[in-house]
């Protein structure tokens, strides 16, 4: 007698190949994967810096010291930076219990320039 079709076992096993193949193939391809944490450190990083700027043409103390090293905190206290809650924390995409509050901001003044750059802790 001839068998001209498949049985349950070999079309689950055929369904199960597929979806481990579409599964291998998405998580390669897809951005929703990938890890966009450290991109979005880095995007908060750039803002802070910029905010930071702007606060530091308020600061008259800048001028005579050269050099102030501000924390985020400070910017949002004064209204350059937006919190993430009401209590005033600015959260940390790189873990979700701390807070990056802390982060530390090099103002510096140079012949009427003024530069701003994140300082990364060791």
């Amino acid at each position: 007698m001839k068998n001209n079709g498949h049985t349950a076992i070999e079309m689950l096993i055929v369904i199960v190949v597929l979806g481990v193949f579409t599964i291998g193939i998405l998580s390669m391809t897809s951005y929703a994967f990938q890890d966009k944490s450290v991109n979005y450190f880095n995007e908060i990083a750039h803002l802070a810096e910029k905010q930071a700027l702007l606060y530091a043409d308020t600061l008259n103390n800048l001028k005579e010291e050269e050099t102030l090293i501000i924390t985020l905190n400070d910017l949002v206290e004064n209204g350059y930076y937006v919190a993430d809650d009401n209590e005033g924390n600015v959260a940390d995409p790189r873990n979700s219990k701390a807070t990056l509050n802390g982060l530390k901001i090099k103002l510096s003044y140079n012949n009427g320039n003024i530069k701003a750059e994140v300082i990364e802790d060791e």
